[in-house]
C-alpha cells in the first residue's frame, strides 16, 4: 500500500489505514481531524510540508506523519 507522500499534488485518494510505525497517539490525532479509513482526501501539496482537504477543513502534516498515513487512488 503506498503512503500520502507517494502521490503528487491534486490526487483525490482513499484513506486506507495508518503504517504500524506511527504512535497511537499521533494515530489518535488524525482519527479526530477526520482522516479514517474511507475518508476521501484531496492532497494540496508536499512543500514545505504535506498539505491536503478532508470535508472542508485544510491539514498541515509533517513528513513522518504524511509518510504514515497509508493510502489508494479515489476511484469514480
Amino acid at each position: 500500500m503506498k503512503s500520502l507522500r507517494d502521490f503528487a499534488p491534486g490526487a483525490s485518494l482513499v484513506v486506507e489505514g495508518f503504517d504500524s510505525k506511527l504512535t497511537p497517539e499521533a494515530r489518535g490525532h488524525l482519527s479526530a481531524w477526520g482522516l479514517l479509513p474511507g475518508t476521501l482526501i484531496t492532497l494540496l501539496s508536499h512543500q514545505p510540508v504535506t498539505r491536503l482537504m478532508v470535508e472542508h477543513a485544510e491539514l498541515a502534516l509533517e513528513d513522518t506523519i504524511a509518510n504514515g498515513i497509508l493510502v489508494s487512488p479515489r476511484v469514480g
